[in-house]
């Protein structure tokens, strides 16, 4: 941003907040302690789900720090609440995430991987808990267990003036679950057909004294991937604790504490699924492959059996909170809360394969016809697995051994006032924050070597029948050359930044304004390792000569309007921002640029039936410069996928979400996106369709006496036509895929089974490269019991 724009819209911001300091509170709910029938005001930074109406949700939380009416909002914001979940069966947010218009998955389906896009840009992690940064991150890769928390929303676009450093497609918050002043136990059982699993979830809550309460989650999964039944782990252990105490006068304040740990031995890896004779040579338009030739079955496992990855992820919170009336005759509530997290563990061993090549009955590579005419060895591209001269598909592989941690602390400062000047009234954010983080990860690798092998591809292992009797990390490392891949390095970053928002309302909120700015600051020290140093060594030497400092800091607005034309309908208009500030190193030791990014998005949201009708339409045009694109590592360079610069990122689309309580019983969701998101040179983005995403969600329960209890319900999604590697070299077909549950409930008991992939479609969701492809899991059963006194 240019610093006079920057300089102007401060200084209005500067006018228009400086009679004030403060902001109103959302419209308060209540609630009761147990045996008393005191008041207690809940706080503006919680969400009274007692208004959610089914599907429907009227409230957030994440798109203002604050508890507001979606429709005072100036910005798409979804929120996806416990019936949601609870009708999916649901053990991670990624199970319900793609209902919703914009998100498209990136990872593969293990429970709790958290890669997806949204509006187009890359995100991972739900990385904000209750409106605040809450990293809950092992070396690797972000992990999601449901059990955590209550509900999350999802506010599209740019969030820098409230969270600073964000996706640019948006963030997903999770709202908390709080010590309750009402006993109350829950107790969940599960067991999965494919993919096994069983597991079981405990949630009580309820008061130890007059102004004490509880809350302790524990959730536990154990059971066997699908590939490999024995030796392939999928463990999750989750424990979640807090405590709140009310204090002041009239319980007008709190204080609270809250423990999250999360354990998991995980195989995460079976090889990769790779799509075979896709590009005729001398073809110069990429295809789209709708029949993709999978030469191995879904359920193959092309590595050693001792991939099993292993971590622990804990966080810690103390907060204060107290209401209090103050300047401008108005009520406000300060917050003071302090975060630490650290993540352990990552993917070790872990195995990458080369490019698959195939070759005859005789061990010889299997030949093509190029486009000059020549023979030329062939591989997956241009030989397909049905090509009756294909005896077998051969690939080398690289044992990686990857460590590292995650580390961050920090304290935040929310000020919320709600007061009115004149003939306007505000509800004003002003918060602060200092962090610190740390981390770091490389790997050391091994070229596995094959002396049994006979065919043309040296070193290579078998894909379709692989034999890797005798083959595992340690014997690899016996037999093989150490290297070593620096990767990300070391990081140190310490951070500070404060920033306003205010929603400022008049003629009895027919006309809202939202304007916002924030001033981000981070001083980043990027240490490279040395390689020689590291394998002498065994573990990871700084190399000092390569040493990075920087210091990155820029400011961020934003600017928004609602208007009200009628009690039910609301069109609203955005011109927000974001910054963030990048530490990673490119391949040259030289630090990757910031990204800045900009939107400018208008719509109209309904808010009829009582409630029981909640949707958002809106159009959108962003743009963020300096975009790192995931691409596939060399398999030299140890395999696997690393981060690479690839200039700007412009976005633009139209979006629909709609949540409805059509009659007593009735509850249903639409969502629907068309969205183009292209680099400098109109290459189209991984993971984005190029064309509409749509889903139809619903349930019913029946209400005759003699059919009560019974819930039947289901989803449709439609997956648009998507590129299938950064390069746009081929594109993965539309696809759909239909999930239904059938469920009884009674009064303190319910039984429910969620059936996913009704049809068994073999669809490729998406995918890394061709090598690396996802397909659709097999038809599933989920069987769900739950209690609850």
């Amino acid at each position: 941003m240019s610093p006079n724009r920057l300089t102007s819209w401060v200084s209005a911001a500067t006018l228009l907040a400086s009679p004030l300091l403060a902001q109103t509170a959302p419209t308060q709910t209540t609630a009761t302690r147990a045996g008393d029938d005191e008041v207690i005001v809940l706080s503006p930074f919680q969400i009274d789900s007692d208004r959610d109406r089914g599907y429907a949700s009227t409230t957030s939380l994440g798109a203002s720090r604050i508890a507001l009416d979606v429709a005072d909002i100036s910005a798409s914001v979804v929120s996806l609440n416990e019936q949601v979940f609870a009708d999916r069966g649901a053990i991670s947010t990624m199970e319900v995430l793609n209902l919703v218009s914009g998100v498209q998955r990136t990872s593969d389906l293990l429970p709790g991987q958290e890669q997806f896009t949204l509006r187009g840009y890359a995100v991972g992690g739900l990385s904000l808990r209750d409106g605040l940064p809450d990293p809950m991150s092992a070396a690797d890769n972000p992990f999601d267990e449901s059990s955590a928390y209550e509900r999350v929303e999802i506010i599209k676009g740019p969030a820098g003036t409230l969270y600073g450093s964000t996706s640019m497609g948006g963030i997903v918050n999770k709202i908390s679950k709080w010590p309750k002043f009402q006993p109350e136990t829950k107790i969940e059982l599960q067991a999965q057909s494919y993919d096994e699993f069983l597991r079981a979830m405990v949630d009580s809550t309820g008061p130890l004294s007059e102004d004490t309460a509880y809350r302790v989650v524990l959730s536990a999964r154990k059971g066997d991937r699908y590939y490999d039944e024995g030796d392939a782990p999928n463990d999750v252990f989750n424990t979640t604790a807090s405590l709140t105490h009310l204090i002041g006068k009239n319980d007008s304040g709190k204080i609270w504490g809250r423990l999250q740990y999360l354990d998991f031995a995980l195989d995460r890896e079976n090889g990769w699924q790779f799509i075979t004779g896709y590009l005729t040579p001398g073809e110069t338009a990429a295809p789209t492959v709708r029949d993709s030739k999978f030469p191995l079955a879904f359920d193959a496992n092309t590595v050693p059996e001792d991939d099993v990855s292993e971590a622990e992820i804990y966080a810690l919170e103390a907060g204060y909170e107290q209401a209090f009336s103050g300047p401008l005759n108005g009520d406000w509530t300060l917050r003071l809360i302090g975060r630490f997290s650290k993540g352990e563990g990552d993917k070790s061993p872990s195995y990458s394969q080369g490019r698959p090549v195939p070759v005859d009955s005789s061990g010889n590579i299997v030949t093509y016809v190029n486009a000059s005419g020549a023979t030329t060895n062939g591989d997956n591209r241009y030989v397909s697995a049905d090509d009756p001269r294909v005896a077998d598909w051969r690939a080398s592989v690289t044992l990686r051994d990857f460590r590292g941690y995650n580390q961050s602390a920090g304290g935040f400062l929310d000020l919320v006032g709600n007061f009115e000047t004149g003939p306007l009234s505000h509800k004003l954010v002003m918060s602060g924050e200092l962090t610190r983080s740390e981390r770091e990860r490389a790997f050391f690798f091994w070229a596995a070597s094959n002396p049994a092998n006979t065919t043309a591809v040296a070193n290579s292992f078998s894909a379709v029948a692989p034999n890797f009797n005798g083959v595992n990390a340690a014997s690899i490392q016996a037999s093989s050359t150490t290297n070593f891949n620096a990767f990300q390095g070391h990081v140190d970053g310490d951070s500070f930044a404060f920033a306003f928002q205010d929603n400022i309302s008049m003629w009895e909120d027919k006309l809202i304004f939202a304007l916002g700015a924030r001033y981000d600051s981070l001083d980043a020290t990027n240490q490279s390792f040395d390689q020689n140093d590291s394998i002498a060594a065994g573990r990871f030497v700084v190399d000092p000569s390569r040493t990075v400092n920087s210091s990155n800091s820029d400011s961020t607005y934003k600017f928004g309007v609602v208007g009200k034309p009628s009690q039910n309908v609301s069109v609203f208009g955005q011109v927000s921002q974001t910054f963030s500030p990048i530490t990673s190193l490119d391949e040259n030791g030289d630090k990757n640029p910031n990204q800045e990014g900009e939107m400018k998005e208008v719509g109209v949201k309904v808010n009829m039936l009582g409630g029981r009708m909640v949707g958002t339409i809106s159009y959108f045009d962003m743009e963020l410069t300096n975009v790192l694109l995931t691409v596939v590592n060399p398999i030299e360079l140890g395999g696997g996928v690393v981060l690479r610069p690839v200039g700007l990122q412009a976005t633009d689309g139209i979006e629909f979400d709609l949540t409805a309580e059509v009659t007593s019983g009735l509850n249903v969701g639409a969502s629907y996106s068309n969205i183009t998101s292209t680099d400098a040179n109109g290459r189209f983005f991984r993971g984005v369709p190029m064309d509409a995403n749509y889903a139809l969600f619903g349930r019913y329960a029946f209400q005759t006496d003699s059919l009560s209890g019974l819930v039947v319900g289901g989803s449709w999604k439609h997956n648009g036509t998507a590129p299938g590697d950064s390069g746009n070299s081929y594109f993965l077909p539309d696809n759909d895929q239909v999930d239904a549950f059938l469920a009884y409930n009674r009064d303190q008991w319910g039984v429910q089974l969620n059936i996913t992939n009704v049809f068994n479609d073999d669809s490729t969701l998406s995918a890394v490269t061709d090598r690396l492809a996802m397909r659709a899991m097999p038809r599933a059963a989920r069987l769900t019991f739950r209690y609850q006194f």
